[in-house]
Order: structure tokens, then C-alpha cells, then sequence
């Protein structure tokens, strides 16, 4: 993600936008592109928006400059909610915590059950502190070329810092490629698209029941996603308050129209636009054309916006980042012809828009990066949203001030809150949130160890606060905070994970993660009336009668074998080093280990007295070779370097 925020000066917020050139100029310069290509008219109002060899000649290869970076998400902290009540074949199969804000879902669609499907979730700035508040949707559709690993939206914008201090549930699907974000007639280059059906009557219902949605709804979209946003709008008014077009095209069977589509769609991963809507004179292009159905939106506040198609780069006032690709101007003009259709049919149907036709601008992230802030007041109002919910109003005070001073936590979002039943409080700010309690005094938390400290539900959960600031581990590859209660560790190769206090005790003893275990790389489980923790290097258990022990490297992997720990029980100790190898007790038998012959256990009973007897591993019959086994026809027996013990009948039986 890229925060542009510090690029609007003064001097931007007074003229964002540079009268550089008119649209007449921006015609010119795409006919000269594509010659022999022409547009019918120069006029927006002309039902030949454009000759299907402009946009065909100018995305040839060249709308790759749109494709967001290609940049995954960090791994986060998974929880597996359920959500009842969804429709049949719907449920969410992960929630995943990139930050104490930031929520990527994994859904199994009905719809789309080919593959998982992912969606982003800005949570509101009250989440926290306000548990029992439902908030407004806010969709964030991506352009043609979405990728599969997160939203545009969150790459090349600021959306992130934009909402963090704002009341709304902001919504971003992630993938989608040339998919219009429309129901396919017919699967098409190994996708079968029916993301419409997925966002209304999958993912609406996932909001309602598991993510604290109020049922107020804005949809908006940049380019292929304006028009989806349009088009999704049309088809389930009831749904959405809002409607937002940022450089979408917003007339889809004016002549010219479905040729350029499908060119664009060819250019953005090889699609047949066929497949999509069928032939272009069809009734599915009808119904998924925007000015066709504005009519649909009476009552709503809809906002368009478009760009001239002419570059402002490096002039006073402009947002642009860098030069426009040829590209970029073609298409923002392409989108201001139809959007001007879009909006003189709009007129004339009686549908209320705010359309913004900039002087300037091209097709790329910088100028709907502003759009977002253009419509978001508008958007706010027709969300019914307070003006208490529109930013922060808020200071920090006290102990919270002082940790806070540093600024690492960025500005403050809301006022402090009771949390823990009233025994502290916390307060949220742009890059993590600050905890107090008498106990332990005032700490600011961020990052991933945050995430997973808010996951686990903070204060309120068996941690407790924390009691020290993020650390650095002695090793320099991780990061620690220690809690009432345990502590969380994180690294880049394994996470944060929450440890126990007193299984934290246990690994400690071993040396941390400079130790045999290193760091943890799962959560405590429960584990046969007990715990578990996963370390990279073994376990820490905690037995039922609440002593903790570790297991590490060979000997863990033996004790983790199907059916092994529940054979042996817990351990009773930790492993302990002798002459060539290592052992450790358990409740029912002993591990041995040596490199020669590895991990095996045997149990306590006459076969391991009668090892004994002749020296444990020391003696005349050496270490195991094999785990101790039940013979056939009744007993056990087990094999050494030197020999076989067995006990068959009671009775023992020796052989070497």
C-alpha cells in the first residue's frame, strides 16, 4: 500500500484540477493514435461514442500500466468463524488479520465454488470500542486488470489511512480480472464468473450476520468496476444508498461500444466478450448497459466523475505521479464520452447526479484516489452518517499521551474507552492502539503482533494488558510483547503467536527462541485433556494436572506420531542428555534417542525392568531400534542393538 496523502498541498485543495486542455484536444490526440480511426462525432451527446479502432489500437497491449502492482499481503493470523444463517453452499472459511483494522475474508461461494474467493474488510475506526454498534458498507470495486492477491484500492491508494478514522465498513474484493464484476453466460478462459450473484446474494448476507453491517450500502468502482458499480445498482436498487463512477464506462451499447469492450477485455488476460453478455446486439447487453437503466436509480445519489484525457503531469495543482501513457489518455476519454451520455440520460429520466468532468486527467489510480475524497462527503450523507462519524475529533490524555508520544502510533482516532469490564482502557490510532491499567501502566501496540492481540479480543481476552512495549528479541529476528498473562511472538518466517505464561515459563528454560524450539508457529491447542503449542522446533505441552514441559527435535517427532502421545501420556520432565544420545520420561514409558538408532519409545512394565537390570542403553543391550509392539497372538516385545526383550504371558523372554 502507498500513502499519497502528503501530496495534496494547500495550493491542490484550492485548484485540484488544471484547466490544460478541453476534450476536443483529448479526440485528437487518441485519432492520432489509431489512425484511420475516428469517432462519429466530436459531440459527447453523439450515439457513436467511438470507432471500435481507437480503444482496440490504444489497449494493444498497453492497459498493462493499470495493473496494480504485483503485491501480496502479508500472511496474518487466521480464525475460522462461523456465521449462521447464510445461504446454501456459503460460508466463510477464514477471517484473516493483516492489521487489528485490515480483514481479508476467504469465502466458498455457492456462486463461484471453483475457488475460494477473497475480500477485504477496512474495519470502521469504532470497531473496538464500540462492540455492540452496526455500521454502513462502503464497496470499492477494482478495474480490468485486478489481481488475485489483494484490491487495487489498497495498493495504489490511501484508502487505508483515508477511512481509518471513519465509521463505515469499507468493502474491497480482491480478483476479478475483465469480469465486468457480472454473471457470465458461460465460463470463459478457465474462469466461470458470476461475481454479481456473489456480491448481492453471498457476501451481502456474510456483512449482515458476521461483520456488524447496518444494511446501509454505497457501491463505487474505478473503470470496469464504475460500470459494475452502476450496473449492480440498477439491477438491486433496494440494495445501495450510494453509486459512484470513477472513470467508468457508463454507456455499453452506444455503436462502438461493445467492439472497444471486447478489445479491452482481449487485451486484459485474453477473454471472449461473447461469453460475457452474448452477441452485442443481445438483450444481456441491454440490461447491463448503464443509460439504459438510470432510471432505476430515482431517489439515490449517484456521483460520476471523468477526466478530459489530457495530461497534467507537473503542473501546478495536479495529482498525477508520473507521465500518462498513451493508454491512460484514450481511455479516460472513452470514459468521459459515456459518462456524459450517462448523465444527459440521467437528466432526462429525473435521476439526481453530482458528475464532476474534470478539465484534466487520464485513466490511473492518483486521480481516483482523489475521487474517493471528492465523493465521500456525499457518500456520507446519503449513509445517514453523523458527523461524529465522518473523522476523529479526539485527543489523547494522560498516561496514554506519554506512551503515544513518539508518534509511532500516528494520530488518534477516537477518545479513550472502558475496556476489560471497566479495569482499563484503550485507544485507537492510525497505525495501532494504545492500552492502560492501573496494573501495569500504558502501552502502544502496532503491527502484527497488534493484529493478533485485537484478534484474540485484547484486554478482554487471557492475556490481560500488556506490561511492556514491542521488543526486540536477542536473535534480531523478532519482535515480542509480554502481557499480563503470556506474551506474543513474532517472526517474519513464523508470525505472531500467543504463548501461556506458564508454557512461556517451560520454553524459557530451553532458551527461548535462541533455544532447540525457536520460535512458535502455532497457537496453545487443546491436546488429550491438556495443551499444545507448536514451536519450530518441537512442543511445549501443558499436562492436565498443570505442569508444563517441552519436547524438541527427534524425540518430539516420535512423541507427535499417530497415537504415540496418547500411548505415552505427558511428559514429566523435559529431555534430558546422556552419554550418546537423550531421553525423556512420560507418564506411561520413556522416549531414547541416539543418531545411530533415532527415537523409540518403550513403556514401563517388565520388559523396561528387565532392560534395566542389564543397564538401560549403557548395558548389554543398547539403545531401541524399534518402538515396544504388541505381538500377535498376545504380548509386547521390542528390539535393541543387542538384542529382543519380550514379555509374552507374563512371562519375559530375553534374546540376543
Amino acid at each position: 500500500m502507498r500513502d499519497t496523502a502528503s501530496r495534496f498541498t494547500k495550493s491542490r485543495r484550492r485548484s485540484l484540477w488544471i484547466a490544460a486542455g478541453a476534450v476536443p484536444t483529448a479526440i485528437a490526440l487518441s485519432l492520432s493514435l489509431a489512425s484511420p480511426a475516428a469517432v462519429a462525432q466530436s459531440s459527447f451527446g453523439s450515439s457513436d461514442i467511438v470507432d471500435s479502432g481507437v480503444l482496440d489500437t490504444i489497449t494493444r497491449g498497453l492497459t498493462d500500466y493499470l495493473t496494480p502492482r504485483d503485491e501480496a499481503l502479508p500472511a496474518g493470523e487466521v480464525t475460522y468463524p462461523a456465521i449462521e444463517g447464510l445461504p446454501e453452499g456459503v460460508r466463510v472459511i477464514s477471517a484473516e488479520y493483516v492489521t487489528s483494522h485490515h480483514v481479508v475474508l476467504s469465502i466458498q461461494s455457492a456462486a463461484m465454488p471453483e475457488r475460494p474467493i477473497k475480500v477485504q474488510l477496512l474495519l470502521p475506526r469504532d470497531w473496538y470500542s464500540s462492540p455492540d454498534r452496526d455500521f454502513p458498507e462502503i464497496w470499492a470495486l477494482d478495474g480490468l486488470r485486478a489481481i488475485e492477491k489483494q484490491s487495487g484500492w489498497t495498493i495504489e491508494t490511501n484508502i487505508e489511512q483515508f477511512f481509518a478514522d471513519k465509521n463505515a465498513i469499507v468493502v474491497l474484493p480482491v480478483g476479478g480480472e475483465s469480469s465486468f464484476y457480472t454473471d457470465w453466460n458461460e465460463p470463459n478462459n478457465g474462469k466461470n464468473y458470476q461475481w454479481e450473484t456473489f456480491l448481492t446474494e453471498e457476501l451481502a448476507p456474510i456483512l449482515d450476520k458476521g461483520f456488524r453491517s447496518n444494511g446501509e450500502r454505497a457501491i463505487t468502482g474505478i473503470s470496469m468496476g464504475g460500470t459494475a458499480a452502476v450496473n449492480i445498482a440498477t439491477h438491486n436498487p433496494e440494495m445501495f444508498d450510494f453509486v459512484a463512477s470513477f472513470s467508468g464506462y457508463l454507456d455499453t451499447t452506444s455503436n462502438g461500444m461493445p467492439a472497444a469492450i471486447g478489445a479491452a477485455l482481449a487485451d486484459a488476460g485474453g477473454y471472449n466478450v461473447n461469453a460475457m453478455w452474448g452477441p452485442a446486439d443481445s438483450e444481456r447487453w441491454k440490461e447491463n448497459d448503464p443509460k439504459r437503466n438510470v432510471g432505476q436509480l430515482r431517489g439515490k445519489q449517484v456521483y460520476v466523475s471523468a477526466g478530459s484525457g489530457s495530461d497534467d503531469y507537473g503542473q501546478d495543482g495536479s495529482v498525477a505521479t508520473g507521465p500518462a501513457n498513451a493508454a491512460g489518455v484514450g481511455l479516460e476519454l472513452i470514459s468521459r464520452m459515456t459518462s456524459q451520455t450517462f448523465v444527459d440520460a440521467a437528466n432526462g429520466a429525473g435521476v439526481n447526479v453530482i458528475s464532476n468532468f474534470r478539465p484534466s486527467g487520464v485513466h490511473a489510480w492518483p486521480y481516483w484516489q482523489f475521487e474517493m475524497t471528492q465523493a465521500w462527503p456525499y457518500m456520507a450523507d446519503s449513509l445517514g452518517m453523523s458527523k461524529e462519524d465522518r473523522g476523529a475529533d479526539c485527543v489523547a490524555l494522560g498516561a496514554i499521551a506519554t506512551a503515544t508520544a513518539d508518534g509511532a502510533l500516528g494520530s488518534c482516532l477516537n477518545n479513550e474507552y472502558l475496556v476489560a469490564n471497566g479495569v482499563g482502557r484503550a485507544q485507537d490510532f492510525t497505525n495501532g492502539r494504545a492500552y492502560w491499567s492501573p496494573n501495569t501502566g500504558a502501552y502502544g501496540l502496532f503491527g502484527r503482533i497488534n493484529a493478533r492481540y485485537s484478534e484474540l479480543g485484547g484486554p478482554d481476552s487471557w492475556l490481560g494488558f500488556p506490561k511492556t512495549r514491542e521488543l526486540t528479541t536477542p536473535d534480531g529476528r523478532g519482535r515480542y510483547v509480554h502481557f499480563e498473562n503470556g506474551s506474543i511472538y513474532w517472526s517474519a518466517a513464523t508470525g505472531p503467536w500467543e504463548i501461556p505464561g506458564d508454557m512461556f515459563t517451560a520454553w524459557g528454560t530451553q532458551g527461548y527462541e535462541g533455544g532447540g524450539l525457536g520460535y512458535p508457529t502455532g497457537p496453545a491447542k487443546d491436546f488429550n485433556g491438556g495443551l499444545a503449542q507448536e514451536f519450530q522446533g518441537g512442543y511445549v505441552l501443558r499436562t492436565p494436572q498443570n505442569q508444563a514441559y517441552w519436547v524438541r527435535g527427534a524425540i518430539s517427532a516420535k512423541y507427535m506420531e499417530s497415537g504415540v502421545a496418547a500411548t505415552l501420556g505427558f511428559p514429566t520432565g523435559n529431555e534430558r542428555l546422556i552419554p550418546g544420545g537423550a531421553f525423556q520420561e512420560f507418564t506411561n514409558g520413556n522416549i531414547y534417542w541416539s543418531a545411530s538408532t533415532g527415537a523409540h519409545y518403550i513403556l514401563r512394565g517388565g520388559i523396561f525392568d528387565a532392560w534395566g537390570a542389564k543397564g538401560y542403553e549403557q548395558g548389554e543391550y543398547g539403545w531401541p531400534t524399534t518402538d515396544q509392539a504388541r505381538i500377535a497372538a498376545g504380548g509386547e516385545t521390542i528390539t535393541f542393538q543387542n538384542g529382543t526383550i519380550r514379555q509374552v504371558n507374563g512371562r519375559i523372554e530375553e534374546s540376543r
